[in-house]
């Protein structure tokens, strides 16, 4: 091996999580957050300390109007945040990245659920059916949708294969229980999958039953066994 191969290697490497790189996209980073991820964290992972701007503007050739705007985008999506780390004895300021590996975490049961259905062909959405699911959550929600739940709504596209208009269902389903959050509808969307339910032809069946089912359940007529109860008009009187 020659010097200049020594010295390449003596420097180090950066190592990564290939599920990282997967999958880093469902859970709102941009490839330019990964890249400047990957430059800074060393032998870090979780924490990782503050770069020199200077340095790092060297490295990218971005100016460092945009790296700021990066790191501020990056907090803002909740992909980290800043803490403080001991170095040589000194309280120094970091990043701490534990919330983007949180994120990451959580594509480990949707991955396991769409395993465990039967295979099945899944035509990719549209952009514009996309826009529409999330505007349409949106304006049931009252509230725009953090990046975080953009994503995990694009996992039930995406990764799951949930028609939008069976996404559409369960916000409605979620809307008439006043429960408006995302991890509600991920659970009526995990019940009908349990339960085969696939097409909206076949939900809407379902939900019609279970309708009809309580409508005769909450009838008076069932639950009174006394004598017959005479009508008087009183109007006649």
């Amino acid at each position: 091996m020659d010097d200049y191969t020594h010295e390449i290697l003596s420097d180090g490497q950066t190592t990564i999580t290939n599920y990282l790189l997967a999958n880093y996209h469902r859970i709102g980073v941009s490839s330019e957050e990964l890249f400047i991820y990957i430059l800074i964290k060393g032998q870090h992972t979780m924490t990782v300390p503050m770069p020199e701007i200077d340095h790092l503007q060297v490295q990218t050739g971005y100016p460092k109007q945009r790296l700021f705007d990066i790191f501020h985008k990056m907090i803002e999506k909740k992909l980290t945040k800043i803490t403080q780390v001991s170095n040589d004895g000194h309280q120094v300021d970091a990043y701490d990245f534990t919330p983007m590996y949180e994120k990451l975490s959580l594509l480990k049961p949707a991955m396991t659920r769409k395993k465990a259905t039967t295979a099945e062909s899944a035509n990719p959405v549209s952009e514009s059916d996309r826009q529409t699911v999330f505007e349409t959550i949106e304006k049931e929600f009252g509230r725009t949708l953090s990046p975080f739940e953009m994503e995990m709504i694009s996992q039930w596209l995406d990764i799951d294969h949930f028609e939008p208009t069976v996404i559409r269902l369960a916000l409605k389903e979620a809307v008439l229980s006043q429960v408006y959050n995302l991890k509600y509808m991920d659970r009526i969307l995990g019940n009908w999958q349990h339960n085969k339910l696939r097409s909206p032809q076949q939900i809407q069946t379902y939900l019609q039953k279970r309708s009809q089912s309580n409508r005769k359940t909450d009838s008076p007529d069932d639950h009174y066994d006394g004598p017959e109860i005479p009508f008087i008009d009183l109007t006649k009187q």
